[in-house]
């Protein structure tokens, strides 16, 4: 395939904007003096300048055959933006995250002490558009992503432009819920000792009226901003449920610390697995956060669900604010090795410190999960590790419960 040169500087020409913050700055000036914050923000820069854009360009390149401008500059005090003069699909946009939060969470930041240096965490936001109001979208996101203490939000900017488009998302978001449209879109578990799909993760999607698909990422703060969220979460957890009793299909779901803590979820949860007996098919996969502010209301729910052998799980674990002594709080199945390790499972460095996870997951007997897994060879690096389960791209995209079951009567 030729490559196709989508720099245009043109004002109509659609661009991919990040916004790329250092988490707790503050603490950081604080702790360490604003002579030191300042040699970080610097290394910082010159990362991202560097080897991170150099690691864009050719992901690009051999990925999707796209060669594209991407410029970066420094948006404002420690926030930089990188910005890609392409449009840019999903998955592009999730690699990219992907190659800048596994940079910058490895590497050493030296302070004036030569002896001394730190790590650091950041916050990503990130939208496109093709008018002049992409940085307001992208501030958006950023914004939303810190208030949440998320690693990275996208923000759709055709959804966003305006109060008319605000309000069209809404309006989207309650069409959906009027006519039940939350569906689960379902994503194979690859059991890596028996060679089989032995499970399904569960994973909202929403749909236009004219039946296209919306993921997660465009409507999902939206939804809690209006105080809709519970009402898809009790939509998609009743069609699960419905899909466990009629097809008896082995299906985790995600919850986070909010949805636990809220009466409506956790009771229309434990009512429907104590009224229909599914325990034994369902998984609840926690979201590993820093925002569990208490472990005995976890635990409480953790025991109440176990009462009906449900399963639990750790989701996404291996960055950030990842640790042990968080899970040795908790009473868990499994641990899902969170995608930005996977995907670099080949380099030492990474491999190390799955390594590290899965040693320390055996010793606890806690079966682990890899995710991402998207090509071949991950696969066999995820194999060769004894890692005992595999998700990803390459095991199986999401799909609709139909599609699913037609895939399996055709195969």
């Amino acid at each position: 395939m030729l490559l196709t040169d989508l720099y245009n500087k043109k004002k109509n020409k659609i661009k991919t904007l990040l916004l790329i913050d250092i988490f707790h700055m503050k603490n950081i000036n604080a702790s360490y003096g604003f002579k030191n914050g300042n040699a970080v923000i610097k290394q910082f820069n010159k990362l991202i300048k560097t080897v991170i854009k150099r690691e864009i360009n050719n992901m690009l390149i051999n990925n999707f055959a796209i060669k594209a401008n991407c410029k970066v500059t420094r948006h404002y005090s420690d926030v930089i933006a990188i910005t890609i003069y392409a449009d840019l699909n999903q998955t592009a946009i999730i690699k990219i995250k992907d190659i800048i939060i596994q940079n910058l969470l490895v590497h050493q930041f030296k302070l004036t002490d030569p002896k001394l240096h730190i790590y650091i965490n950041t916050t990503i936001g990130c939208s496109k558009s093709a008018d002049e109001n992409l940085i307001v979208y992208a501030e958006k996101a950023l914004h939303n992503a810190k208030k949440n203490l998320d690693a990275f939000l996208f923000f759709d900017a055709n959804l966003y432009k305006n109060e008319s488009s605000n309000n069209d998302l809404v309006e989207l978001i309650k069409y959906n819920i009027q006519n039940k449209k939350v569906a689960p879109y379902f994503q194979a578990i690859y059991c890596n000792k028996t060679n089989s799909i032995v499970k399904y993760e569960a994973l909202m999607r929403l749909f236009d009226r004219q039946g296209n698909v919306l993921l997660p990422n465009t409507f999902l703060e939206k939804a809690k901003s209006y105080r809709l969220y519970v009402q898809l979460m009790q939509i998609l957890i009743g069609k699960v449920f419905d899909s466990i009793l009629k097809y008896k299909m082995n299906i985790s779901i995600n919850l986070d610390y909010n949805d636990i803590i809220n009466p409506l979820i956790r009771d229309i949860i434990t009512t429907q697995i104590h009224q229909q007996d599914i325990g034994q098919y369902l998984t609840i996969e926690i979201l590993e956060s820093e925002r569990i502010q208490d472990f005995d209301i976890i635990n409480d729910f953790i025991r109440e669900v176990k009462n009906y052998d449900v399963s639990i799980a750790i989701d996404d674990f291996g960055t950030g604010f990842s640790n042990y002594e968080y899970i040795l709080k908790l009473n868990v199945d499994y641990l899902k090795i969170d995608g930005s390790l996977i995907q670099k499972i080949n380099e030492d460095i990474y491999r190390n410190l799955v390594t590290s996870i899965i040693n320390f997951c055996k010793k606890e007997h806690i079966e682990t999960v890899a995710e991402f897994v998207s090509d071949l060879k991950i696969q066999r690096r995820v194999k060769s590790l004894d890692i005992d389960y595999s998700q990803g791209f390459y095991i199986q995209k999401p799909m609709s419960i139909n599609k699913l079951l037609g895939v399996h009567s055709e195969g």
